[in-house]
């Protein structure tokens, strides 16, 4: 017997929770389900102050159990595929679930085992990362043992998540270093993918001012292409502004690697994805009303989107009532309401106590909240992203309130 739901939600993260939770005060108990195979749901923002000894990783972390909204019913299953043509959606564990609207809020997958070298060595070789869970406190833990050299913190090509987290962890590195008396016995090095430091110009502007004055040494147009933990070497291909391509290999004593970021296999074996252009192999959606380009009862949200927008929390609170709304509207029988701008916000974090609030919608539009210069770093902005944003998160935005 195949199950049905009027609302079948693929993800319980922060944009399943949170369309769930609207979703189900309007259409009531039974009518939404939610398909996720995790025991804990993680509010991610916090790992790189995790990362830094500035929060406890138990903070980040809640059973599934405790978010899931009352009257929503909870799939512990992973998806294999989605029959968009069928309306329904396989399961690994061998059951087909149908559904009048699907809304896919899968998140990314971090591509680890495209690094050679780096398999089950994270967290000893020197090599650390704050993108995994258990991870990040480990981090900090080799934060501490690190008595100086080179030390190597990696951007990858995007589109990844929270792409200003691999330099928040590398500015609260420096930070701790000279806490510690250690500075001085330390190389910094910033590697990234781009020909930028960020993508929009006013922050660039203003990270390459801190860059300098922490003296940190910037690497553009570098990607990693392998580790090798044994000899402690870090290999890059390195591709010049005029188009010149070679590989760099250097002597590391710490690397935090960020790995590249895809949508799940399934978005592309199902037919939902990008087939070409820059966002290829992300869910195909209307960048304004987040609708489905091809399947009209299909709706995306969250990092799993291809759309040119940053890949942050602040994007799926700006998203989740819209697409209830617009779920609501075609469900009416009329047409999808254009209502999102591109909106996301990262908190630049440029040292222990300093917070730059980027705020920014599709083009580079500045989208700041506060009357104030955007570029500045900010005490306040700080005690915004380690206290209040957390509590919006858990006590407002999951339960479909903010």
């Amino acid at each position: 017997m195949v199950k049905r739901f009027e609302v079948l939600i693929l993800g319980g993260g922060s944009g399943g929770i949170s369309v769930a939770s609207r979703l189900v005060r309007v259409l009531g108990s039974g009518s939404v389900g939610i398909v996720e195979p995790s025991d804990t749901h993680f509010y991610q923002p916090l790992w790189s102050l995790v990362g830094a000894g500035q929060a406890k990783k138990e903070e980040s972390a809640k059973p599934m159990s405790q978010v899931i909204p009352q009257g929503a019913e909870w799939i512990r299953d992973s998806v294999v595929k989605v029959l968009p043509e069928q309306n329904q959606v396989l399961l690994k564990g061998g059951d087909t679930l149908a559904y009048e609207f699907l809304v896919v809020a899968t998140g990314l997958q971090l591509n680890w085992e495209k690094i050679p070298g780096i398999a089950g060595r994270i967290g000893q070789s020197g090599i650390c990362s704050i993108y995994e869970y258990h991870q990040a406190e480990r981090t900090f833990q080799m934060f501490r043992e690190f008595q100086g050299g080179d030390a190597y913190f990696i951007m990858p090509p995007v589109p990844i998540k929270c792409a200003g987290a691999p330099q928040k962890i590398m500015y609260l590195f420096d930070d701790l270093m000279r806490q510690w008396g250690r500075r001085d016995q330390v190389r910094i090095t910033y590697v990234t993918a781009s020909q930028a430091i960020f993508g929009i110009p006013v922050f660039a502007q203003a990270l390459e001012r801190i860059r300098q004055e922490k003296n940190i040494t910037v690497w553009f147009g570098h990607r990693l292409e392998q580790v090798d933990p044994d000899q402690r070497t870090v290999t890059f291909i390195v591709t010049s502004p005029s188009g010149l391509v070679e590989r760099k290999t250097v002597k590391y004593d710490l690397l935090h690697v960020v790995p590249t970021q895809s949508a799940h296999q399934y978005v592309i074996e199902s037919g939902l994805a990008h087939e070409e252009g820059d966002h290829k192999g992300w869910l195909a959606v209307d960048k304004y009303t987040l609708q489905h380009f091809r399947f009209g009862n299909i709706f995306g949200i969250g990092d799993v989107t291809g759309i040119p927008n940053a890949k942050t929390g602040a994007a799926i609170r700006k998203q989740a009532p819209g697409v209830v709304e617009n779920i609501l509207r075609v469900k009416k029988g009329l047409a999808p309401k254009p209502f999102y701008d591109g909106y996301s916000s990262c908190p630049l974090v440029v040292g222990i106590g300093k917070v730059i609030l980027a705020e920014f919608g599709y083009d580079g539009k500045l989208m700041p909240t506060f009357p104030i210069n955007p570029a500045v770093p900010r005490r306040s902005f700080w005690f915004l992203k380690k206290y209040l944003l957390p509590q919006l998160y858990w006590k407002g935005m999951l339960r479909g309130l903010a």
